[in-house]
């Protein structure tokens, strides 16, 4: 798939890596806590700008923190906080995380597809085919690829052989242009 040819069908999904995309990347820790969860200024211009285009919209996140025991508040109360800053009129339609731990192998870590899996579960009308995956690291583009998704990658290191932006507002930008 390449992103100057890939067009947006009707039941196309856009699925969003949480850490390092929607909220500042906390460098070998995790958001354990309402209040380490800092919403990145650039996503909810993002999400405004790309939310006509897509019928359903995805954060898909490993959160191995669970899985070790680190959390202080739970992960419905830190998701629930990240979608009550999204603006009544910019709404997401499911959050799906992984808690366990790298070394547990399971089928819903990244890059494995089980989250994409379990969205085509839920919402059976999407087409993954037609979809973007949105994500900063390698497990994310491997995620999109092991799913048949666009993967996009948010890096200031260009990636020649991945479509690459800065951040997840320069792709929305771009995306509307092309």
């Amino acid at each position: 798939m390449n992103f100057q040819t890939f067009s947006i069908k009707p039941n196309s999904a856009l699925f969003i890596d949480r850490d390092g995309v929607i909220n500042k990347l906390r460098v070998d820790d995790y958001v354990k806590q309402i209040n380490e969860f800092e919403l990145l200024p650039e996503v909810i211009p993002a999400l405004q700008i790309v939310r006509p285009f897509f019928k359903r919209i995805f954060v898909v996140t490993n959160q191995q923190g669970i899985g070790k025991g680190l959390m202080i508040d739970s992960i419905e109360e830190i998701h629930a906080h990240f979608l009550d800053l999204l603006p009544s009129n910019l709404h997401l339609d499911k959050i799906y995380h992984c808690p366990h731990l790298k070394e547990d192998n399971c089928i819903c870590r990244k890059p494995k597809p089980g989250m994409a899996l379990m969205a085509k579960n839920d919402f059976p009308e999407i087409e993954l085919t037609s979809s973007i995956m949105i994500g900063d690291s390698q497990s994310d583009m491997e995620f999109a690829k092991n799913s048949g998704i666009l993967p996009i990658f948010i890096s200031e290191n260009k990636n020649l052989e991945i479509p690459t932006f800065s951040n997840i507002l320069s792709f929305a930008q771009s995306f509307v242009k092309k």
